[in-house]
């Protein structure tokens, strides 16, 4: 079934650890062209492949990533699975990430040059806003993974809205949407989606089992609490932006009221 058919367009996934052996995601090919598979039937036709850089993964050099994706895309090809598979990393934030992206070992999503995709060690809070800063001076462009899972957020959550305001883009998983991180971290997504201080929602995907790359399921949900609109935006419109090496405006956008929020409103008055 095509993607028109299931009542959405074409969706892109910016974060996605499909690569195999490159880190805590994909073991191998065959676990890797599942992951591609169960995409491809969810409607996502391209995926930028982020295995993690720097931290732990500091051994994962951008000239093997970029391999490592021809090899995946020409499988690919050959099972005829219809997904486009782009060079990309889930960067750790270190010192000296611009330096380190100019020269090409740290990758930026689809090899554009442009935007940053950052995680924070899982349990604090990083202050990012010198990070952010250095990147904007080498005319790149922050982009923060799943902070709706990262437990100094949680604790702190003011802090995500100066960080938008600051030009920092937001990237959420589409399970945190759907319940698979529990009810804490459902919540907070939702408020970020209501409150347009989301940009992306991607799969952050690992296997083919535990956080598999669906994302039609968080697509209606974002519908549901922000409109249709906002759905294309997060899930096809802005990473086609990124993909292209465009601009995504970092502006928290407003959010239409859905469709039954205007019914009931209705009925009361009634």
């Amino acid at each position: 079934m095509s993607s028109a058919a299931r009542g959405h367009p074409p969706l892109i996934d910016l974060h996605c650890h499909l690569l195999p052996g490159m880190d805590d995601g994909a073991t191998g090919w065959d676990e890797a062209l599942g992951m591609a598979e169960i995409a491809a039937q969810d409607g996502i036709r391209t995926i930028v492949a982020t295995p993690h850089q720097l931290g732990s993964y500091a051994g994962n050099r951008g000239e093997t990533i970029r391999a490592r994706v021809a090899q995946l895309q020409r499988r690919l090809d050959e099972r005829h699975t219809a997904v486009t598979v782009l060079a990309g990393a889930d960067v750790r934030v270190e010192t000296d990430l611009a330096r380190r992206i100019r020269c090409g070992d740290v990758l930026t999503l689809a090899d554009q040059g442009r935007h940053v995709l950052l995680e924070l060690p899982h349990e604090v809070y990083l202050p990012l806003e010198g990070v952010i800063a250095e990147l904007g001076r080498a005319g790149l462009v922050a982009i923060l993974s799943h902070p709706e899972r990262n437990l100094g957020i949680l604790r702190q959550p003011a802090v995500l809205g100066p960080l938008v305001r600051a030009g920092c883009l937001v990237q959420i998983t589409a399970a945190s949407l759907t319940g698979g991180f529990g009810s804490r971290v459902r919540a907070f997504a939702e408020s970020l989606v209501r409150r347009g201080l989301v940009h992306f929602v991607a799969t952050d995907a690992h296997s083919t089992r535990v956080r598999a790359p669906r994302l039609v399921a968080a697509f209606h949900r974002v519908a549901a609490l922000a409109g249709r609109k906002a759905a294309i935006a997060l899930c096809c419109e802005n990473p086609a932006r990124v993909i292209a090496g465009d601009s995504v405006s970092a502006r928290p956008r407003r959010i239409a009221k859905p469709a039954w929020t205007k019914w009931l409103r209705w009925k009361k008055a009634g």
